[in-house]
């Protein structure tokens, strides 16, 4: 990773296109980065005036008094490359294009400037954001180099220095959102480090600058927000460094909507769309999904402020009642418990409140013990239990001399509470309440929902980083990888169930008793092998779906049966695909009973390979009880997968059925996501369906398989 220290803290800037004129964007840019007291030398240059705000001017990047570090491009788009590359000749390290007018129009001249704007950094070396960028802000210098109207006023422009928060840097695609953090958090006593308008990502992306802050050790905390990913496995690789360091990345991903599903052979590809793949990369990597700028917002107070908690187990203090029934539905619906205190707990609780309180859990201590006793002696007892995990206050923030009082006495139990602590106000906050508990570490909230999602986004990384730790992954020997490389190099673009399951029982994935045959003599003969009820099923590359082409036959016994399902198959394969290639009928054992399931994996455009598990029959076909994850995941992960899914209970067995085999089924899981995994250049889907889940150590069986192979 290159030193972006020329960028992002430079010590001398040109503004390229600088203007005094306070209604235009290149003059509110040039108004803010000296009004806010940038501490480099700043260089106006402009062909119009001699002279901008008091500064000496210069008419071209060439006629620089020195080779600055950093260049703010604020030209028209047809004149950005030519500008840049002077910008080269003259020695400047890094610069900003603020100009749009490139890719993100759909005409071709517009396109094209963004291939000669990437060829011209990379001629010079040079360090480039955007273009069509709104800027970088860097409070430690202050470097303001944006015409963001959030530091319109220089007076009021970020949260105090001394902030007790953890530092949050921030890197954008949009603009108006990049800086629309700050202006949020800043009441709330949030202290952002750099935020960078990433604009069209030409050179830089937004995890380059998350990867350089890393290094640099100069936030704890990163937003994002990307409408798209040009490098994915950087994009992880960084995700992966963030998630090492236990540093959350808060991530807002556009682009959800079902009109971003593609149309698929497999059953995999046709689940699978640009959420739920989005959704089940982050999950694999840590990553917060960033639902809007307030849930952003929220979550990164709460991380800025609290520790990771033990579990998702809550505790509720309050002195209103109707607002810890409230919330305790509202924290149940998040997935979090409150449990019952500890009779010995209670018992001293009780002791400080009314005889009309309560003390399981919600805490009720009512208004009036509230305002007698305060918050802080509560926290000391409740902290004790050992079946809390986070401390949640509940209270109003309306008052701001009560509300200072309350903070300060807090602000003594905080800093050795184990539990993170949060605060939800049933009224409107003031500032200065709001700054006064961020001072004693505790982050507040003016909704009930944002603050369940906060302690959510607590939890879900704090078990994430717990399961991080344990992860491990088996390895292919390299013979084997290569074997079976060639084998699908070698095979056609589509693999029947007959082609693809040798290539798999190469990973270990068993095959039930079954035969390929070529006729219906053979096909007796097979059946009378095999013994017992049969399936029959049409092995064609051309008949990807054989239920729906009548191409199947189940729980066929006795040779006439065989004989007669064998014929009406394969005239009903031939009727529905003329013109199929069948490669023979495969006859097969019929699998015991069990739980149905499917697997699959399909390829995204943007991250690759990608896993599917699903509960089958009319939980995949109806309800799509599935759930997503990249590749390669191991066995541990596997069975985490399995939770996900909203049906998974039925695994546990049902009105008397026995649980099935999760282990075996966590096996076959990673199996699958490795053996997709070592030949991710070849693959384009693959489905396991049905795949049937045995009872408690007597394993699965895959019923049918489709490997369909990447196009060149």
């Amino acid at each position: 990773m290159p030193d972006l220290r020329p960028l992002l803290s430079p010590d001398s800037v040109a503004v390229i296109g600088a203007s005094a004129d306070n209604e235009s964007l290149r003059g509110r840019l040039t108004r803010a980065l000296i009004g806010h007291g940038y501490d480099g030398r700043v260089y106006p240059v402009t062909r119009s005036q001699s002279e901008v705000l008091g500064l000496k001017a210069y008419p071209a990047a060439a006629a620089l008094p020195e080779p600055v570090d950093l260049a703010v491009i604020l030209v028209p788009a047809a004149h950005v490359v030519d500008t840049l590359a002077q910008c080269g000749e003259r020695g400047v390290r890094a610069a900003v294009v603020i100009s749009s007018g490139f890719a993100e129009e759909s005409n071709e001249a517009a396109r094209a400037r963004d291939g000669e704007l990437h060829a011209v950094a990379e001629r010079f070396g040079m360090l480039v954001c955007g273009p069509n960028s709104e800027g970088i802000v860097n409070p430690l210098r202050p470097l303001v180099a944006t015409f963001s109207p959030v530091f319109h006023d220089p007076q009021r422009s970020f949260p105090p220095v001394a902030s007790k928060g953890r530092p949050i840097a921030v890197s954008c695609q949009s603009g108006a959102l990049t800086f629309s953090f700050l202006s949020r958090g800043r009441d709330r006593q949030l202290r952002f480090a750099h935020q960078v308008s990433a604009g069209n990502q030409t050179v830089l992306e937004a995890h380059d600058y998350v990867d350089w802050w890393l290094d640099e050790g100069g936030a704890d905390i990163f937003l994002l927000y990307l409408e798209g990913i040009r490098r994915p496995d950087r994009f992880r690789a960084v995700a992966d460094k963030a998630a090492e360091a236990c540093k959350p990345l808060i991530v807002a991903k556009v682009g959800r909507s079902d009109a971003g599903r593609r149309a698929a052979a497999s059953h995999t590809g046709a689940l699978a769309h640009a959420g739920v793949i989005d959704d089940a990369v982050f999950r694999h990597h840590g990553i917060i999904r960033g639902e809007d700028l307030d849930h952003m917002v929220d979550v990164a107070s709460a991380f800025a402020f609290c520790r990771l908690p033990r579990g998702n187990r809550v505790a509720v203090i309050t002195g209103s009642g109707g607002s810890a029934v409230w919330m305790a539905d509202i924290l149940s619906a998040h997935g979090l418990e409150l449990p019952v205190l500890e009779d010995d707990i209670q018992q001293r609780v009780l002791a400080l409140l009314p005889s009309y309180a309560s003390a399981q859990n919600p805490v009720d201590g009512t208004a009036q013990a509230i305002h007698e006793v305060g918050y802080a002696r509560l926290v000391e007892i409740v902290r004790e239990s050992k079946r809390i995990d986070v401390i949640l206050l509940i209270g109003s923030l309306a008052n701001e001399a009560t509300a200072k009082l309350r903070a300060e006495e807090l602000a003594a139990v905080t800093g050795d509470t184990e539990q993170p602590i949060v605060l939800s106000t049933y009224t409107t906050a003031s500032p200065g309440a709001m700054a006064a508990f961020a001072e004693a570490g505790i982050p507040c909230y003016t909704s009930m929902p944002s603050c369940a999602r906060a302690i959510r986004a607590l939890v879900d990384f704090a078990r994430f980083q717990r399961r991080g730790r344990q992860r491990t992954l088996e390895e292919t020997p390299s013979g084997l990888r290569g074997e079976v490389s060639r084998a699908l190099v070698t095979a056609g673009p589509v693999l029947t169930e007959a082609e693809a399951k040798p290539l798999l029982a190469k990973y270990g994935i068993a095959r039930p008793a079954e035969a390929l045959v070529t006729s219906t003599d053979e096909a007796v003969a097979a059946a009378a092998r095999i013994g017992g009820a049969v399936a029959l099923k049409v092995q064609s590359p051309d008949i990807t779906h054989k239920t729906e082409a009548g191409a199947v036959a189940l729980g066929v016994t006795g040779d006439a049966a065989v004989r007669e399902a064998h014929q009406r198959i394969v005239t009903s394969a031939e009727r529905a695909h003329p013109g199929a290639a069948i490669h023979g009928v495969l006859v097969q054992a019929m699998a015991p009973p069990g739980q149905e399931m499917i697997l699959g994996v399909t390829r995204d455009p943007t991250f690759g390979p990608i896993l599917m598990v699903g509960l089958g029959g009319i939980h995949v076909e109806i309800l799509r009880d599935v759930v997503f994850a990249p590749v390669p995941i191991g066995v541990d992960e596997a069975l985490a997968l399995l939770d996900e899914l909203k049906g998974e209970a039925l695994l546990d067995g049902m009105r008397g059925a026995p649980p099935a085999d999760r282990e075996a089924l966590a096996q076959l899981i990673a199996t699958l996501s490795r053996f997709a995994a070592d030949h991710t250049d070849l693959i384009e889907e693959i489905d396991l369906n049905p795949v049937i889940v045995h009872p408690r150590g007597q394993g699965i069986t895959v019923v049918d398989a489709l490997i369909i192979k990447r196009k060149a």
